[in-house]
């Protein structure tokens, strides 16, 4: 869904929020080789970022009312531009780093031990996954965990710009621009985990 207001009395506008969903399907001939495969067939794909929200606008300040030619110079013509965006995470693959299937494919997963997943309270913050909920695969399977189960963290950003732009001659002119970007410097995390 898009909305959009045109440069008209000052400023403008545009938003846009898209909810998506993208899935991953198996073609390769492993699928049909190793029927345990088939439970990932509908998994989320790699860009499977289910929401998204963008904002950016223009807008020009208001004009100061003096009669002092210096103050016009300076105060007037300033213009205020910003974009924010908001994005969920997107799905990571869990890789056990060892060839245990025998496949020579080098993407096995580990298996699932029964241990929670979510990390202890109080423990490092560093730490997304309980790594004790994890174990390397046996030898000649693939591992327990499916393709892409986890989502990792969202994104949060807002980026803001003022500018002001003076007639030097007829042809020339000089814009003075000021732009943050991140200006909170923030990015949360969050792990999903698919039912």
């Amino acid at each position: 869904m898009s909305v959009t207001k045109r440069f008209t009395r000052g400023f403008t506008v545009a938003a846009n929020y898209a909810i998506e969903e993208h899935r991953y399907v198996r073609r390769f001939r492993d699928a049909v080789v190793f029927p345990e495969r088939r439970r990932d067939a509908a998994r989320a794909s790699d860009f499977d970022h289910r929401q998204r929200f963008v904002l950016s606008w223009v807008l020009e300040l208001a004009k100061v009312r003096t009669d002092n030619g210096f103050a016009k110079h300076v105060f007037h013509g300033w213009q205020w531009s910003g974009n924010g965006q908001y994005q969920t995470g997107a799905p990571f693959n869990m890789k056990s780093g060892r060839d245990n299937s025998l496949t020579g494919l080098s993407n096995d997963r580990p298996k699932l031990t029964g241990t929670t997943v979510t990390p202890a309270t109080g423990a490092d913050k560093r730490f997304w996954l309980n790594p004790l909920a994890f174990a390397v695969n046996d030898v000649g399977t693939f591992g327990t965990l499916g393709r892409n189960v986890f989502y990792g963290p969202q994104l949060h950003s807002l980026d803001m710009g003022f500018f002001k732009t003076n007639r030097l001659t007829e042809r020339v002119g000089l814009q003075f621009r000021a732009e943050m970007f991140n200006l909170f410097n923030r990015r949360t995390s969050r792990i999903l985990i698919h039912q």
